[in-house]
């Protein structure tokens, strides 16, 4: 997976992920799910700096398996360096849980001014 780029304090930085399982290959329908989310930490660290409630930007992106994430507030008032995140679902039924094995590797550099 490509290492994705973030700017210490960005308030509208967005990454978006198509979710596909790995036995077929079909796109995960996440309009099955509660909700998905994004957890954000250091990377190799324990705390988790925020969890981003992932969205259907178009109103027909979860069929499609993509979630979009929004960084938002403070999310990225963090110091620059290596982070990395993992996307975990839950399902409506029966409010199983699901986390997507693949973790996500971020750079945050620091921001010009």
């Amino acid at each position: 997976m490509t290492t994705l780029l973030l700017v210490q304090g960005d308030t509208k930085a967005q990454v978006q992920a198509t979710l596909t399982r790995s036995d077929d290959g079909a796109v995960v329908n996440l309009n099955t799910t509660s909700s998905v989310v994004l957890r954000f930490r250091k990377e190799y660290g324990t705390t988790i700096l925020s969890t981003i409630t992932g969205t259907d930007v178009s109103g027909s992106d979860f069929a499609a398996g993509k979630v979009t994430f929004e960084f938002s507030n403070d999310d990225l008032n963090i110091d620059a360096g290596n982070y990395e995140g993992e996307i975990e679902l839950t399902y409506s039924a029966d409010s199983t849980k699901e986390t997507v094995y693949e973790v996500i590797k971020f750079i945050v550099r620091e921001d010009f001014a």
